[in-house]
This record gives C-alpha cells, sequence and structure tokens, in this order.
C-alpha cells in the first residue's frame, strides 16, 4: 500500500503545474509537505520502491511528463493554428504522395546532428501516413552545409528516390562528409550509378538558380521565427528540435480538429 502510495505522491510531485489554476497550486504543495513527511519517516521506503518497481516507476513518472508537454504543445498549437504560414513547394525535394492533403515542412541542415536524428523518424512517419507529404526546406550554417544542399535539390529535379538516398547518405555519413563534402557527395552519386564529375559540373554551372532556391527558404526561416534546426511545420502547427513518432501523431490528430 505504501509503495503504491509513494508512486502516486511522486507522479503528482514531478508532475509541472500550471500558473492559471492557483487550487492546482495548492494541492501540489500539500502533496509535496506529504511527501517529504512520508520520506523522513521511512526514509528506506523510496529505496525498496525504485528497487522493485523500477519499470513501473519510470513508466508512471514518463507517461506524467509526456502527459504534461502535450498539453504545453497543444497550448502553443492553438495559437499556431490562428498564424497562416505559406511555403514554397516549387522545385523542392518532397517525399510521400505530392496531392497529399496535409503537409509537413522540416528546415534541416545536413551538418546539424539534431537533423541526422528526426530524419529517419520523420520519414517514417510519412510512410505511415498515405495523407501526409514531407517537403524539405533548406537552412544551412556553413559553406559545407550549403554544398550538400545544392546537391540534393539538383538530384531532386531529376531523380527523387536518388535525391532521398542522397539526404538519407549524407546524413549516414555525417563525419565523412563534413570532413570531406565534394569527394563523399561525388562518391555517393557514382554508387548511384551516375557520372560524379558531371553532376559536379552540373552543380557547379546551376548553382546560382539553387541558391536561389536556398535563400527563399532562409528567407521564410527568417519569417517565420525558424531560431534553429531541425524547426518542422504540419499543417501551421510549429514543431521545434528533435521529434518522435508520438508528437508528430499528436500534431496532425491535432491540426485535423474541426
Amino acid at each position: 500500500m505504501k509503495k503504491s502510495f509513494l508512486i502516486f505522491l511522486l507522479t503528482l510531485f514531478l508532475m509541472p503545474c500550471h500558473a492559471h489554476a492557483v487550487s492546482a497550486v495548492s494541492e501540489k504543495e500539500a502533496f509535496k509537505s506529504m511527501l517529504m513527511e512520508v520520506l523522513k519517516e521511512n526514509p528506506d521506503i523510496l529505496f525498496n520502491v525504485l528497487k522493485e518497481n523500477d519499470s513501473e516507476f519510470i513508466k508512471t513518472i514518463t507517461t506524467a511528463s509526456e502527459t504534461s508537454r502535450t498539453r504545453d504543445l497543444e497550448s502553443q498549437w492553438k495559437k499556431d493554428s490562428k498564424e497562416p504560414k505559406t511555403f514554397a513547394d516549387a522545385k523542392r525535394p518532397y517525399l510521400g504522395d505530392s496531392s497529399a492533403p496535409n503537409t509537413l515542412y522540416i528546415f534541416s541542415d545536413f551538418l546539424c546532428t539534431y537533423c541526422q536524428k528526426t530524419a529517419g523518424v520523420v520519414e517514417t512517419f510519412i510512410k505511415e501516413h498515405k495523407d501526409v507529404k514531407l517537403v524539405f526546406k533548406a537552412f544551412p550554417k556553413s559553406d559545407q552545409g550549403k554544398a550538400a544542399l545544392r546537391w540534393f535539390y539538383l538530384m531532386g529535379q531529376k531523380d527523387m528516390k536518388k535525391a532521398w538516398q542522397l539526404h538519407d547518405t549524407v546524413f549516414v555519413h555525417q563525419q565523412a562528409y563534413a570532413a570531406n563534402p565534394l569527394e563523399v557527395l561525388k562518391e555517393i552519386v557514382r554508387q548511384q550509378g551516375l557520372n560524379p564529375e558531371q553532376f559536379a559540373a552540373e552543380a557547379e554551372k546551376k548553382q546560382a538558380e539553387l541558391d536561389a532556391l536556398i535563400n527563399e527558404d532562409m528567407k521564410e526561416a527568417e519569417k517565420y521565427h525558424v531560431s534553429g534546426t531541425p524547426y518542422l511545420f504540419i499543417n501551421n502547427l510549429v514543431l521545434i528540435g528533435t521529434q518522435n513518432l508520438t508528437t508528430l501523431e499528436s500534431a496532425l490528430k491535432f491540426s485535423l480538429k474541426k
């Protein structure tokens, strides 16, 4: 009984309260005092609970934390939904059905480790949702990052499947790319059955055109206060930083509410 009671108290203790609910603040303080009293009288309880119910405890706290985070996001999304946002899609690499009714835009940089972690999650999400398409938006932090973006955008104009192969391969070999950008890009293209020297020459020839697309993306990023990468927009709702499938699912459902 004491163990269940303590887990319950710890859960409430770790859940953040909201400033707008005065009664909630009072209840939290009361539970905090109760918790401290129990622990002072029985200091061995906490150790035994964690030892014997570690998985249950972690699951309880994780669920409470995720619930609180979702509540905070939904508060933000209510504001986001009232602020329509428009992005240029033309000549940008996309994934999924081009006529899908929902769009997920991701501002990304090939040298961003957080973008690397989110890339696979986003691609899995698109595969699981035929009603959502992914549109890539460039937000490079360096000339090295910009070079990969040029090749990615150019490949997208030729073969979308190979474009995403290039995208995934650069992220997988991110450190090698950072050390030798051009050589890594050429090797990727070579492995795809294309002439790397010809592709490099075409990328150089079309650099102004490709940079115009990248610069347009960056202007949109500035307009919508994109401060880092990855930075996502799904049907006007904003998601900042590394994402997981649960959050993406929640955002999509929220955006579809009538």
